[in-house]
């Protein structure tokens, strides 16, 4: 069993829209981090304290997250050679 120093809901959290990270207070006077990827990609809920070994456990749901800025799913859909086709028709377009 893990401990950790408190459990924060994602809510009571700041978020970044520009890093794309969520951030709350630590004790010691930094802040515990957990970005947006890690969340989406990982399922990771624990948020680290980079100048202590404090950790809090982030409650929060999927849905409730925001969407990933610049993440693009379609290569994990395994619809690779759609895309394919569409970039060799652009490229023959451009040669002519």
């Amino acid at each position: 069993m893990s401990d950790y120093y408190d459990e924060i809901e994602i809510e009571d959290m700041d978020f970044n829209p520009t890093k794309q990270i969520y951030t709350y207070p630590c004790p010691c006077g930094d802040i515990f981090r957990i970005s947006l990827e890690e969340m989406w990609e990982f399922g990771e809920d624990v948020a680290n304290c980079p100048s202590c070994t404090l950790q809090i456990l982030v409650i929060y749901d999927d849905d409730d997250l925001p969407e990933l800025e610049g993440f693009d799913d379609d290569s994990e859909d395994g619809d690779d050679a759609e895309g394919v086709d569409n970039d060799q028709e652009k490229l023959a377009v451009q040669l002519k």
